[in-house]
């Protein structure tokens, strides 16, 4: 199953926005209010989910200017499995078009169910954030 934001256009270039969101230390402006505890080494990151679920997060794919996929490092306590993608599509040298995407293939579909309604606006949020800090990006 794919929960997809909507598309936002970001005020830097998508060379700037790919190199900025292959450093886990960037994303924690971008997470909801709900994400406490948030630590980064740059190429993974850990934090809390409403106060009582930890994840720790890896890249799984990184396409240069165009692709940066994340999913739970191995042995991370994720209820469900899932790929996060974050697609750049350049809209000319200054601006970039954003939409992030989550697969939650493979999971359990009761919890699954749970998830989607609370997602797609998370998805959302993350997507906006992105747009209204990449001006200083």
């Amino acid at each position: 199953m794919n929960v997809e934001s909507k598309k936002v256009e970001a005020q830097c270039s998508a060379e700037r926005l790919y190199n900025f969101a292959c450093d886990f230390r960037s994303f924690q402006k971008f997470l909801p209010p709900q994400v406490e505890d948030f630590t980064s080494d740059g190429e993974t990151c850990s934090f809390k989910v409403g106060g009582f679920m930890q994840l720790t997060l890896q890249y799984a794919e990184r396409q240069p200017y165009t692709t940066v996929a994340i999913a739970p490092a191995a042995g991370s306590n994720s209820p469900v499995p899932f790929r996060l993608v974050m697609n750049i599509e350049p809209v000319d040298d200054t601006r970039s078009r954003v939409h992030v995407a989550a697969d939650l293939s493979g999971g359990n579909p009761m919890m699954t169910m749970m998830i989607k309604p609370k997602l797609k606006p998370a998805l959302d949020q993350i997507a906006d954030q992105i747009a209204y800090y990449s001006t200083g990006i």
